[in-house]
């Protein structure tokens, strides 16, 4: 039985190996195969529901320990929690964040039990890997990581998430594993064929989209461009929650490195028609100061934008008049003096546990336990604003801030709005300088094939990136660095992507409904046949 346990194991870390920031993607061909010759080894009486549960376990638990370590420093960090208490929350977490794998090899072995696919491979392949999905969207998990997050560098297989996104690259990658263990186990070699065929497929529909983009790119030069100046301030954990706090060195060392940075920006030519500041950059509320320090600050500021005729784009707070605090995005033109509502993004996705605790509303005394986390309101939702370039041409942004960039539909809801370019802005100090900000970045690039539009991505302390339609990373910023990043974004040249263009019918959510539905059809026939079986 132990070897069974290890081979799980190895499962577990064969999936954290092939996603970044080890990028060794090619792996998820075959992560989980040891898992499922795990199973196969187990004599009948032993290979159980509950064997099966816990050998899912195994492997889900490996994937917390080798691939989020990283949250035992920021629940200490960002949460406040003492060590003790942030390794708990570390091994709760472990437990809890891969449920679709248990879950997945208890409906597996029903599947493959069941009357209709006993005796197909294929199609019992295909049936696992649209179950897979189907669990994999539907159980909760912190973050948004599936098997096709990992092919985030892989330039040709990354395009099919243009089609449903990520899930769509999980849906192959685990049918193709399946597929790989069935000629293995059962020694067809032959069979092998079939998933090098569905690999060659999915190189070719790749191929074919970085040619048509370098096409449509070769086209579209010299159309007007909006030329963007993204301000990496690399402020530590400590100075910015001093600087909210309103302590005058601290509001000194913020407010001076985003402000000279700006300035040398600004001698860049052509001069940028934007400059972009990350998540929280700026430690208060614009246009309504409460203290002199504040009105300090907002000075300053005012005095930058007043130098040239662009637009300073940056996070900070907001509040209304229920005395709710939001997390916030500013687009401030130069030479206006009020802020309208119009012109401030409100976060809508809040961060569990960073921004927000279940049930936290209805017992306010939760908020007591977290000192250190902000508890914001959430905005209506993605929103698209106009900005324009020296010349007078307009282009929209659709923003979004740090966690909502994990997610198909949010940038998708912009994008269907008439977006020309994604914008985020990010804040990973909290998390430290190792996994982490790798992770968030490759799971963020995928909005960006989606969608077929550039994305401009500001953060504190890196990575700043400026990525094309096609998810390469055009110009990025090494981590923990001050530093300027220099984007410039055109028009959309891109047609729609497949997944955009029913989303406008189904909504955008359409491709991950369609796989629960299946997946739900699936499960209950197997449920229904095996009963037939019993009786």
């Amino acid at each position: 039985m132990w070897i069974s346990y290890l081979l799980a194991a190895i499962s577990g870390v064969a999936y954290i190996l092939a996603c970044a920031p080890i990028d060794q993607y090619y792996l998820m061909w075959f992560a989980f195969i040891p898992l499922f010759f795990a199973l196969r080894r187990l004599p009948p009486h032993q290979n159980t529901v509950w064997v099966r549960i816990r050998l899912g376990l195994m492997s889900s638990v490996f994937m917390g320990l080798t691939g989020y370590y990283w949250l035992i420093y920021a629940t200490e960090h960002y949460g406040g929690l003492p060590p003790i208490a942030a390794f708990i929350v570390f091994v709760a977490f472990c437990l809890t964040n891969q449920l679709q794998l248990p879950t997945y090899l208890l409906i597996r072995h029903a599947l493959q039990t069941s009357a209709y696919f006993k005796n197909k491979t294929i199609q019992t392949a295909f049936a696992l890997g649209l179950v897979y999905v189907g669990l994999d969207s539907f159980i909760p998990k912190l973050f948004s990581d599936t098997i096709g997050s990992a092919f985030y560098k892989a330039s040709w297989i990354r395009q099919l998430a243009d089609i449903g996104g990520p899930m769509f690259i999980t849906f192959l990658g685990m049918s193709i594993s399946e597929l790989i263990f069935t000629a293995l186990s059962t020694r067809r070699l032959k069979m092998l064929l079939v998933p090098a065929v569905l690999a060659i497929l999915m190189c070719t529909y790749g191929f074919y989209r970085v040619q048509q983009y370098s096409s449509l790119k070769a086209v579209a030069s010299g159309a007007p461009t909006f030329r963007a100046a993204i301000i990496q301030g690399n402020i530590g954990d400590f100075t910015k929650v001093a600087a909210e706090r309103g302590e005058k060195n601290a509001v000194t060392q913020v407010m001076g490195a985003y402000i000279s940075l700006s300035e040398g920006a600004l001698k860049s030519t052509p001069a940028p028609d934007a400059l972009i500041w990350p998540e929280t950059a700026y430690p208060a509320i614009f246009g309504r100061p409460f203290t002199q320090i504040e009105s300090q600050m907002e000075q300053m500021l005012r005095d930058l934008i007043g130098h040239y005729t662009g637009y300073l784009i940056f996070g900070g707070y907001d509040n209304d008049v229920r005395g709710l605090d939001y997390n916030s995005v500013y687009f401030v033109k130069s030479g206006e003096k009020a802020i309208l509502d119009e012109q401030i993004y409100h976060k809508s996705t809040l961060l569990m546990f960073g921004e927000t605790l279940p049930f936290a509303d209805q017992f306010p005394s939760m908020k007591d336990w977290f000192p250190t986390m902000g508890f914001f309101g959430q905005g209506p939702g993605p929103e698209v604003y106009t900005v324009r370039n020296a010349a007078g041409e307009p282009f929209k942004l659709a923003p979004s801030i740090c966690y909502e960039g994990l997610f198909v539909d949010f940038s998708a809801e912009g994008a269907l709005k008439g977006a020309d370019a994604l914008l985020n802005v990010t804040n990973d100090s909290w998390f430290g300088e190792h996994g982490e900000p790798y992770q968030h970045l490759s799971l963020t690039r995928f909005r960006s094939i989606e969608t077929r539009l550039p994305m401009i991505r500001s953060t504190n302390t890196g990575f700043s990136v400026w990525i094309d339609p096609l998810g390469e990373q055009v110009k990025t910023t090494a981590l923990f660095t001050q530093d300027v990043l220099t984007a410039e974004i055109s028009h959309r040249i891109f047609p729609e992507s497949p997944y955009l263009e029913v989303s406008k019918i189904l909504g955008t959510n359409w491709f991950i409904r369609l796989f629960q539905v299946l997946a739900a059809i699936i499960v209950a026939y197997c449920f229904l046949d095996h009963r037939r079986q019993f009786r």
